[in-house]
């Protein structure tokens, strides 16, 4: 083998010219005879190819490309440009498919996924598909968040957030409450039995017409509930949704009082 590759070398043209010293572009791309060099197809290291590097003999394939995550703004309203694995990932040459780092997920990397797969207690949702949603974290009424990818709405379909699920109807309308059962960044918080404070008889805590729920984008309608661990009498669990009632109050939302207590 090695002296067959002696053989052509020697027999090879002074001008060069047929790329055999990069084994004829590895069947990749195709040969300029005035240079001695390949010119990549794509998806092989071509011009237009988006990578940390190339593979000159075309033996090496590029990865799939997205907007950068992090990069040097080009001025004042461009940046994120194009990056191979969105700069989130490593690109394996020999299967031209991207390695994410934790968190990040896609053929480009070009999601930033939802952590623990939301406990399993959650949707894992676009912020476009979350602005949507009258249940989403903070409440809000439901908007649109579209427009051009490549400038103010880069993240619209690329960043991903949990929207925790709920045994009770969340919102601002009538009869939703303004916190879901399943709570925190992945939803692996749970809250416990909600219930009216039975020592302060003047209010009822869980009314939350005319509140203005966390984060203060929204405002509870007529009949609309606030969420209260506990009735405020206990301390609640929120692995289990259990509470632990104080002393003078029980019952599994502690609403109930204990004759010693009355």
């Amino acid at each position: 083998m090695r002296a067959s590759l002696v053989l052509l070398l020697l027999l090879r043209p002074a001008n060069g010219g047929d790329c055999i010293d990069m084994n004829f572009c590895n069947g990749h791309g195709h040969c300029e005879p005035a240079t001695d060099t390949c010119d990549c197809y794509e998806g092989w290291g071509a011009k237009t190819d988006i990578a940390l590097y190339k593979l000159h003999d075309c033996s090496g394939r590029t990865c799939p490309s997205g907007p950068a995550w992090a990069d040097v703004a080009s001025d004042s309203k461009t940046a994120h440009a194009p990056a191979e694995c969105s700069g989130k990932g490593t690109c394996n040459k020999a299967t031209g498919t991207c390695k994410c780092v934790s968190g990040f997920s896609g053929d480009a990397c070009q999601r930033f996924g939802c952590l623990y797969d939301c406990s399993g207690h959650g949707q894992c949702v676009s912020m476009k598909k979350m602005a949507t949603m009258p249940n989403a974290l903070p409440l809000s009424k439901p908007a649109t968040y579209t427009g051009l990818e490549t400038t103010e709405r880069w993240d619209q379909d690329r960043i991903y957030g949990c929207v925790c699920d709920s045994s009770w109807p969340v919102g601002l309308g009538p009869g939703q409450r303004q916190e879901p059962e399943w709570f925190g960044p992945w939803c692996s918080l749970r809250h416990c039995p909600s219930g009216d404070d039975p020592y302060t008889t003047h209010v009822d805590e869980t009314n939350c017409t005319g509140v203005t729920a966390a984060g203060g984008y929204g405002v509870g309608e007529k009949g609309n509930l606030c969420q209260v661990d506990c009735a405020n009498r206990g301390k609640c669990d929120t692995e289990t949704g259990e509470c632990s009632c104080w002393t003078g109050s029980y019952g599994h939302d502690c609403t109930l009082l204990s004759a010693l207590a009355r």
